[in-house]
């Protein structure tokens, strides 16, 4: 919210003096302003409102059209977010960061093509926005392009160090590919650098796990969930380590709470719950399917 405020911000409060403005583009920018102010006192329906009779007194108003954009994207209504940001783009010059808001709206719409193409234009007026790079690597990895996907999230890192989301999606990377090792090199990197992101902790984790240091795996999922209490895939992840380890009791409570805390909630993966549920189920027996302090056949742990 605070982001995209600062953005309509930037871009209103516009004024129009005498012989410079028709009166449609005067009537314009008064609802331009109007409809800023509404976003910003916490009204995005009413905001919408007068940012749409913006662009309707005067179409060629990019202002408005990139504020339209703004609370679109606010909205997460990305179709409607990108025609507008497209229409600010024909009228005036496109700068590096239309192109990247651009991308991000291709991309939620999982247009890749079209978010890698808005994301080259973006690196071709301002190859240093480590954002884009981090970004592109999302992209490059949606389309099964690791190495592509290697590049721009390394190239992000060396940009910006201290942008801890890099060091997240390049050690994600390395974990889809097997790759442990590096994958718990870089997300070492990652925590030292930011110690209080919980998704960082949760894939060091995972991490750990692949590689039987458990009682490593243990420390990083509850660092992640000492850090953010509800978050349900270091639970099931800490659960899964405590299995790993024989221990049943510990291992139980946690895929219980799983299940308690993550049925019915959209955002939480289904599959998840499936699998707590079957933990729970093996995990009822007398004795331990793997014997006890022995790991659990490998299977893909949630980042």
């Amino acid at each position: 919210m605070n982001r995209t405020v600062a953005l309509l911000c930037l871009l209103g409060l516009v004024s129009c003096s005498g012989m410079t403005c028709n009166a449609n583009r005067h009537k314009a920018i008064r609802y331009m302003n109007m409809g800023v102010k509404k976003f910003q006192d916490g009204m995005p329906g009413p905001a919408l409102r007068d940012l749409k009779a913006a662009v309707r007194e005067d179409d060629t108003l990019a202002k408005a059209h990139y504020n339209l954009a703004t609370v679109y994207q606010h909205m997460e209504r990305w179709d409607d977010a990108q025609r507008h940001l497209n229409r600010v783009i024909s009228i005036e010059t496109g700068t590096a960061k239309l192109h990247y808001e651009l991308g991000r709206c291709y991309q939620k719409l999982s247009r890749l093509d079209m978010a890698k193409g808005a994301y080259d234009k973006a690196l071709a007026l301002n190859p240093k926005m480590y954002k884009v790079h981090y970004r592109l690597g999302k992209v490059f990895k949606a389309l099964d392009q690791p190495k592509q996907a290697d590049a721009s999230f390394r190239r992000a890192i060396e940009i910006n160090p201290r942008f801890i989301e890099s060091f997240i999606s390049l050690g994600n990377l390395y974990l889809d590919w097997d790759y442990a090792e590096l994958a718990m090199q870089v997300l070492q990197h990652g925590v030292v650098i930011n110690d209080t992101n919980p998704s960082a902790h949760n894939a060091l984790g995972v991490a750990h796990h692949y590689l039987k240091q458990y009682e490593k795996a243990i420390a990083s999922f509850k660092k992640a969930l000492d850090l953010q209490t509800g978050f349900i895939k270091a639970m099931f992840n800490l659960g899964a380590a405590h299995r790993a380890m024989g221990h049943r009791k510990e291992a139980r409570e946690l895929f219980d709470r799983v299940v308690k805390a993550g049925s019915g909630r959209k955002t939480v993966d289904p599959n998840l719950i499936h699998q707590a549920n079957e933990a729970l189920m093996e995990l009822s027996g007398s004795e331990s399917p793997t014997g006890a302090g022995q790991a659990a056949p490998p299977k893909r742990l949630p980042k």
